[in-house]
């Protein structure tokens, strides 16, 4: 075989890797929608961690509320990106969830990964349990988003279940809009 066919065949399979990777990386953005207020979406605003009510006509809103979801920074479980912040991640400090630019740092790395288990709430949802702080959970306390330990209430459980929903970048809230 003469080298530039090697070479055309090369190119041809390295291409196919490539879309093939995009198509793979696309099927991993989402919304995550809250069970207890199916109206609320997680999203980043002003750099932190909220739910909100997401309406069709909210683009900012639908940008905030959309993540891909990639391998753990801390090199298990996942990671929360930005779609409209690329390379900035959802993680806590001082429990606080936050909207924070990657650092190249342990600590950072696992106070931005999280382990996707079983709903608390509803088996077919889910929650997400910190790397670095186990047996804590992303949960909403007024609508904001905190690292928290169950308490044992049913409230908890509810307030740290999320329902992986369609991204909302591309799909329309999956609630009714006035």
């Amino acid at each position: 075989m003469a080298w530039s066919t090697q070479w055309s065949r090369a190119v041809a399979v390295g291409t196919c890797l490539l879309i093939f990777s995009q198509a793979s990386a696309a099927q991993a953005i989402n919304s995550f929608r809250s069970l207890n207020y199916p109206d609320r979406y997680i999203r980043h605003r002003m750099s932190l961690g909220y739910i909100d009510p997401i309406v069709a006509n909210d683009k900012l809103g639908r940008k905030d509320a959309t993540f891909r979801i990639v391998p753990g920074l801390a090199g298990k479980c996942r990671s929360f990106e930005s779609v409209n912040y690329p390379a900035h991640y959802l993680r806590h400090q001082n429990y606080r969830l936050k909207l924070h630019k990657l650092a190249d740092e342990q600590l950072y790395k696992e106070d931005a990964t999280f382990c996707f288990v079983e709903g608390l709430a509803n088996s077919d949802a889910r929650s997400f349990e910190s790397v670095n702080y186990p047996k804590h959970y992303i949960r909403h306390s007024n609508f904001e988003l905190w690292l928290a330990q169950p308490d044992g209430s049913a409230l908890f459980k509810k307030d740290a279940t999320f329902v992986i929903s369609p991204a909302l970048t591309i799909h329309g809230p999956s609630t009714p809009v006035d």
